[in-house]
């Protein structure tokens, strides 16, 4: 740098200074402005560069960057260079990752399940303490636990950018969208099950769905009809309004419903409780569960067979290829490519082979289905008396079956009637064999087709 003493009147001693390099000597406003621009050029390409080659490597099945939780990097040396980037399943973290799946599966909130981590001394993946955002982590942004697809085999890169907010200086994330995705199946990597993933999306679904911004406090419910109960007046929501009592939430918060008469939580859920038994274990529902019961079984024996169909397939092209390989060698139409496939097909050979000589699955028509349906149904009940894992199942279990309950209030003080519109009222229409306009026992219709969807206890 240089320095430069000059004198002003109004501001008397003042000091230029000046900046010397030694590529370009002294540095003028056209150097700023030039060398400002090419660095800004230079940047953006680097970064356009570094993500092409990220590209590159996700594409290939190797790590974008960092290691998800239930995972270990494996550093590979193939033709003297060192291979970055693959990973294997770290049986240890993804004991932990399965069972997080299972807890918030059976009923259990992130928040539950990352203090019951923290009590046993299970590290977080940060190598710290567990919590709610781990597990459930952001749904839109698929981050968390719950929400990272390489668990079911899939690798997603780009969903977001980052930003610079121009006033603080922070970086903000931003989600890109599905078209600018890039996903790749990795199934070596599945830690869950199809069917596991399922019914966590499901449960997600319920409770914020895709495309919405989270409630501030999604919360499970408390009780076991909570969030199901609907106004007969107006259609509107029920709320506990008082002393374990549920009343309508229109009219307590809006005055837009004419309904001030509230009902004890006790007694509609005892009247449900009752009902359900009632219908669960009427001779028509019964024999509809063991004839669901046993054309499932028919369903899995045939997709096994089907399996089984065209892996037996796959078996004898591949053998087909491997023949036709071992002929063009001898032929002399060798190729140093032809090891790779080569070890790639055997590979799936033994694989196919593997699960051929496997023994089929026995599909066992148990014979006393009927009683062990009347047992499940009659230790239900008794279920919400238990421990707290054991009642969360219970509720879970129960919920599932309803979509709503209409509450309907008859003329005397403490009269009321339910009607319960779900799956259970749907499979109890089968088993009755109502039609699309048949209303005998209370069942209605809704909807197109032939789907009976409500009826009152």
């Amino acid at each position: 740098a240089t320095l430069k003493v000059g004198y002003n009147r109004v501001h008397g001693y003042y000091i230029e200074i000046g900046i010397l390099t030694l590529a370009e000597g002294a540095i003028n406003e056209l150097h700023i402005g030039l060398k400002g621009t090419m660095n800004a050029l230079f940047l953006k390409d680097l970064a356009e560069k570094t993500r092409r080659g990220i590209r590159g490597r996700v594409e290939a099945g190797r790590s974008g960057g960092g290691r998800a939780y239930g995972y270990k990097v494996v550093h590979a040396v193939a033709g003297g260079t060192l291979e970055r980037g693959r990973r294997e399943i770290d049986e240890t973290e993804t004991a932990v990752v399965r069972r997080i799946f299972a807890d918030y599966i059976a009923g259990r909130s992130a928040r539950a399940i990352a203090q019951r981590l923290n009590a046993e001394g299970i590290p977080a993946p940060s190598g710290g303490k567990w919590n709610a955002s781990t597990i459930a982590g952001n749904r839109r942004r698929r981050t968390g636990i719950l929400n990272n697809e390489l668990y079911r085999g899939r690798q997603i890169w780009n969903r977001q950018r980052f930003v610079k907010d121009p006033t603080t200086g922070k970086r903000q994330a931003r989600p890109n969208p599905e078209s600018h995705w890039h996903v790749v199946d990795l199934p070596e990597l599945r830690i869950v099950s199809d069917d596991l993933w399922r019914q966590k999306e499901e449960l997600l679904e319920a409770i914020a769905p895709a495309g919405q911004a989270p409630r501030g406090r999604a919360q499970r419910p408390k009780r076991l009809l909570s969030g199901l109960l609907r106004c007969d007046r107006c259609g509107g929501p029920m709320a506990i309004a008082g002393p374990a009592r549920y009343g309508c939430t229109n009219f307590r918060e809006s005055g837009t419903c004419s309904n001030n008469r509230s009902i004890s939580a006790r007694k509609v859920e005892r009247r449900v409780l009752d009902g359900l038994r009632e219908k669960l274990l009427a001779p028509e529902a019964i024999a509809a569960a063991v004839k669901a019961y046993h054309a499932e079984l028919r369903r899995r024996s045939q997709v096994e067979a089907e399996c089984r169909q065209a892996g037996r397939r796959e078996l004898a092209r591949i053998e087909k290829e491997i023949a036709g390989m071992i002929a063009a060698i001898k032929g002399g139409l060798y190729a140093p490519e032809m090891n790779a496939q080569m070890e790639t097909l055997r590979a799936r050979k033994a694989e196919l082979e593997a699960a051929a000589a496997e023994p089929s699955a026995v599909i066992d028509f148990h014979p006393q289905v009927a009683e062990l349906y009347k047992a499940r149904i009659a230790e239900l009940q008794e279920a919400l008396e238990r421990d707290e894992e054991t009642r969360l199942k219970a509720i879970a279990a129960i919920r599932d079956l309803i979509d709503r309950i209409v509450v309907v209030f008859g003329d005397g003080r403490g009269e009321f009637e339910v009607e319960i519109e779900g799956r259970l009222a749907r499979i109890l229409a089968l088993a009755h064999g109502e039609s699309q306009d048949q209303k005998s026992m209370g069942l209605l219709v809704a909807g197109a087709g032939f789907e009976p969807a409500t009826f009152r206890l």
